[in-house]
């Protein structure tokens, strides 16, 4: 089953599917100060990718963001450009 949505305090989170094989993931973050930022997950997303955002969203990476797995580890950069426009 694929993860559409996870929980965090301060934050309304949807996850985007964007492509199964290679797996690939939109997640649309809005802030309740109503900034929009949205991370791409290359990768499956499962309970550590899903904690790995958590963390990266709670060291305030508040841009957008690029994440690839590699193994059991995580690579990000910043996105050169903005990722998804939220509605």
């Amino acid at each position: 089953m694929a993860i559409e949505s996870f929980e965090h305090p301060f934050y309304d989170i949807e996850v985007e599917t964007v492509s199964a094989e290679p797996e690939l993931y939109l997640i649309k973050i809005l802030s309740i100060d109503g900034r929009r930022f949205t991370y791409q997950l290359k990768g499956a997303l499962d309970e550590d990718a899903v904690a790995y955002v958590k963390s990266v969203i709670d060291a305030a990476c508040f841009g957008d963001m690029l994440i690839e797995r590699s193994g059991s580890d995580f690579n990000i950069i910043e996105s050169r450009q903005r990722l998804k426009k939220h509605s």
